[in-house]
């Protein structure tokens, strides 16, 4: 156990609400755009959002290709593209400097029936030091706005004693997960639900550890790739 991980406060704490965000037909089916949807069963047209953020995946891989990514893709919760809708698609990036000790408050927004959100991060295991939902009996719906108001009135409890050690977790449904760990492994590490269909409409984003001066260097003639999509010409 990383007894050193388990402190009171961390070094970085970053709280981050999921939902679905659901398209009306004329933001959609717009001339020359391609947005990534689900077409659910019902007829809905949606994406998957975190921090109110759908993920786009980057041009090329970051770890060895990061000059090749212009730096207006990359985007989180402080970072936004000017022109960001309410669905803001870009490449979720969330910076963490080496070594620090991050907590990671996951916060269910989705609240659909019989529905909890497994999350995995790869890269490193994490502590779960607390889970639940609100103990308000007038609140309905949990939202990011009042797991802040929580953790501002101490009303998330954290249990340092033993707890569990994993790299995925589900979270409750209308309810929150507190995860702890150590940034010791330098990298672009994903973070994402593990309902590949929530994955591929944007329920993921980036955990960079450390910088470019952290990582080994790119092997010589190592093989290089981008997006591979052929040029859209308009007759």
């Amino acid at each position: 156990m990383d007894k050193g991980a388990l402190v009171e406060r961390p070094d970085v704490k970053i709280f981050l609400p999921f939902r679905f965000y659901f398209f009306r037909p004329e933001e959609l089916f717009t001339p020359n755009t391609y947005n990534t949807y689900l077409a659910a069963p019902g007829g809905d047209h949606l994406v998957s959002l975190i921090d109110e953020i759908t993920f786009v995946a980057p041009s090329s891989p970051p770890l060895s290709q990061i000059e090749d990514i212009p730096p207006e893709q990359f985007c989180n919760g402080d970072n936004r593209p000017p022109n960001c809708g309410p669905n803001c698609m870009c490449t979720h990036k969330v910076d963490i400097p080496l070594g620090a000790i991050v907590e990671i408050v996951l916060v269910d927004e989705v609240q659909q029936v019989n529905l909890s959100h497994p999350f995995h991060l790869h890269g490193m295991p994490f502590y779960v030091i607390g889970m639940g939902r609100s103990p308000d009996s007038n609140v309905k719906k949990i939202n990011l706005k009042h797991a802040l108001e929580l953790d501002r009135r101490g009303m998330i409890r954290r249990d340092f004693t033993r707890p569990p050690q994993k790299d995925t977790i589900a979270v409750p449904n209308n309810g929150y997960v507190v995860l702890r760990f150590r940034a010791d492994n330098p990298g672009y590490w994903l973070m994402h639900c593990h309902f590949l269909f929530h994955t591929v409409i944007g329920m993921n984003f980036i955990v960079h550890i450390g910088t470019q001066a952290d990582l080994p260097p790119v092997p010589p003639d190592f093989p290089r790739c981008g997006n591979h999509l052929p040029p859209i010409r308009f007759y």
